[in-house]
């Protein structure tokens, strides 16, 4: 038994790192603002993060942590730079055995010109410098996000702003999970991993996948802009500001990483596939 944090315990990934690390034999302990529901068997603190104090006597009796920085409300960078900083600092103070903090890839450089990778490089050197043993995982665009365009590709379409053939790096959260897990129980790297599927994904890529998961054929067209593109998504507009200028530098840059380390780090770790994702979540039941 031992006692692992996890900050952002409602969301996507928080809550399967949870979930896994209790089905493990972890004590479990969320830390949240409130919202939604932490997972079954893990104990729920309610702590505001933003507040430096608050966030120390949270970690009282933590020896790990999990750390995602929320971005969220009305101004997301904020909030995440806030409670990453105060996260950190925290895990100092209360002398946190190992933090494994969430970024993205190219989050490291710092110069993308994209805000929401560039927001996280200060935290990155934040954690490296704190003294505290560390791990960084860097995730890519997720494939859970199809799940905004499972309609359209059910009517069989699909769009993104670059063409068919371009490529960029994508991750399934259940991979960032299964890292993170694997890192919490075996100890700490100190140092950052990218974790996306090898070679990236194509929309062209994705369209084969829907067909060849429900037979539905998909047909694809670039939409004209990042902009334009995110216009639909259910985000709000300080998101789909953040997201259009990611998708900008995804258009003028190769956003790939180097995924393979992560591999070799962790025992028996390898990458699910864009198929594995639709037969698992997206499709779910289709099919069989």
């Amino acid at each position: 038994m031992s006692s692992i944090a996890i900050v952002g315990v409602t969301g996507t990934i928080g809550g399967r790192v949870a979930r896994q690390l209790v089905e493990a034999g972890h004590d479990v302990v969320g830390l949240s603002r409130g919202g939604s529901e932490a997972p079954n068997g893990v104990r729920r603190r309610l702590v505001d993060l933003t507040d430096e104090s608050a966030a120390r006597n949270a970690l009282d009796g933590i020896r790990a942590l999990y750390l995602t920085p929320p971005e969220s409300g009305p101004d997301p960078l904020a909030l995440e730079r806030s409670v990453g900083m105060n996260v950190i600092a925290a895990a100092r103070d209360r002398g946190v055995e190992h933090v494994v903090m969430h970024t993205a890839v190219h989050a490291d450089r710092g110069d993308t010109g994209a805000k929401i990778l560039d927001n996280k490089q200060p935290l990155e050197a934040a954690l490296a410098a704190s003294g505290v043993p560390y791990t960084i995982l860097r995730p890519a665009w997720y494939l859970q996000n199809l799940f905004g365009a499972k309609g359209y590709l059910e009517q069989g379409m699909f769009s993104m702003p670059w063409p068919a053939d371009r490529v960029w790096a994508a991750t399934d959260v259940e991979d960032v999970a299964r890292a993170a897990v694997a890192f919490l129980e075996n100890g700490p790297a100190n140092r950052g991993f990218d974790v996306h599927i090898p070679g990236g994904i194509t929309a062209a890529a994705i369209c084969e996948a829907v067909e060849c998961v429900t037979g539905q054929a998909v047909g694809y067209q670039e939409a004209p802009s990042s902009r334009q593109a995110v216009e639909s998504y259910p985000i709000s507009d300080a998101h789909k500001e953040l997201y259009a200028a990611l998708f900008d530098y995804f258009r003028s840059h190769s956003y790939l990483g180097d995924p393979l380390p992560v591999t070799e780090a962790v025992d028996g770790f390898s990458y699910g596939t864009i198929e594995d994702f639709m037969h698992r979540e997206l499709f779910a039941g289709v099919g069989v």
